[in-house]
């Protein structure tokens, strides 16, 4: 999802159509027909950066966090959707791995320590040295991920979820966005494909180039993305805090920009301090978190207790929704290797035939 200046002119109402059960087909409750629309709309208006989480990022983005309603919302976490209709009924993606979805603890965590926390998140990361690209180079992020995926069968009016097992996520961003690579498994094919996009970079898909524009005052960025974001997402508050996930996520961030988005993070209203939160390679850290009311949904950036490093990001169902349980991991990752690439598809460090 991003935000509303960037957004793509939608399906018109005689194109919807045709991807809504025909006329005479097993009917739809009124509510689950509503997510899938919604749930579409998000699809076709994101940008090819946010897939995702789901955005996540998807958002696909990608964005990791993509806001939908109920089960939809893990479609819209899952790296791969698919849209079942009756002369496709194959379409469901060969995964490489299905597990049961983790269920956490869900404590609601406290403002206490919250502004401490941030004042330690910022000095951590201004005393880490930036990730900095020579011309022609890419920003590489490897991580550990997993989702909640899932596949919409319109014939039959149903919807199927299941969770990806803990897999490899490779991408590779060139330093204005525009270009490339991604190697996911069970996601893409075999040797990744190709990323790209003629929409410049913004808050919700930033890129490099973009990071270094940003101001550094956390007041003054936080009034910046209240401003660019007016209207999305589930609220101001909430969108401000999912904009602040897609500025950091696959991303080479400088010190100076996170030490503000930390600090910019703990004056949203809603947002407060976890004690333990976990990622997606089984590490347990700190995390700053906030529930979104509408979703059901609680989103966390998790740090190092100790040298606090940014570890990755959690989505946990905090209220029942389809039966999705409270608890639910619905969206877990994990950044392994943040590193400068010559070449897309190969990974830092490689020989090259």
């Amino acid at each position: 999802m991003t935000s509303n200046p960037q957004r793509r002119q939608p399906f018109d109402d005689a194109e919807l159509r045709h991807l809504l059960p025909p006329v005479g087909a097993p009917s739809v409750p009124s509510v689950r027909q509503r997510q899938i629309e919604e749930f579409l709309m998000s699809e076709i208006t994101r940008t090819p950066r946010a897939a995702a989480p789901v955005r996540p990022p998807a958002r696909s983005r990608r964005r990791l966090l993509i806001a939908v309603p109920a089960t939809l919302a893990a479609f819209a976490l899952a790296t791969t959707v698919a849209v079942l209709t009756p002369d496709r009924q194959d379409a469901a993606p060969a995964l490489s791995g299905r597990v049961a979805a983790p269920v956490v603890a869900v404590p609601a965590g406290s403002v206490t320590g919250l502004a401490g926390a941030a004042d330690r998140l910022a000095q951590a990361a201004q005393a880490t040295p930036d990730l900095v690209l020579r011309p022609g180079q890419y920003v590489y992020i490897e991580s550990t991920v997993s989702y909640l995926a899932g596949a919409v069968d319109f014939s039959a009016g149903t919807s199927k979820v299941w969770v990806d097992k803990p897999h490899q996520r490779q991408v590779w961003h060139s330093a204005d966005g525009r270009t490339g690579w991604l190697t996911e498994e069970g996601k893409t094919p075999e040797g990744g494909k190709a990323l790209g996009t003629d929409i410049g970079a913004h808050l919700n898909a930033p890129s490099y180039d973009y990071l270094r524009t940003l101001p550094t005052d956390p007041q003054e960025l936080l009034r910046k993305i209240y401003a660019e974001t007016k209207g999305a997402g589930h609220g101001p508050d909430q969108e401000a805090f999912v904009t602040i996930g897609d500025l950091i996520r696959e991303q080479a961030v400088p010190g100076k920009l996170a030490a503000a988005l930390y600090q910019a993070a703990a004056r949203i209203p809603g947002v407060v301090l976890l004690d333990s939160a976990t990622d997606a390679a089984g590490r347990t850290g700190i995390a700053i978190a906030r529930t979104d009311t509408t979703g059901g949904t609680r989103d966390e950036i998790i740090f190092d207790r100790t040298s606090y490093a940014l570890l990755g990001e959690r989505r946990v169902q905090v209220t029942e929704a389809e039966g999705i349980k409270p608890g639910t991991v619905i969206a877990n990752t994990a950044v392994l290797k943040r590193a400068a690439a010559d070449t897309p598809a190969i990974r830092p460090g490689t020989a090259q035939a």
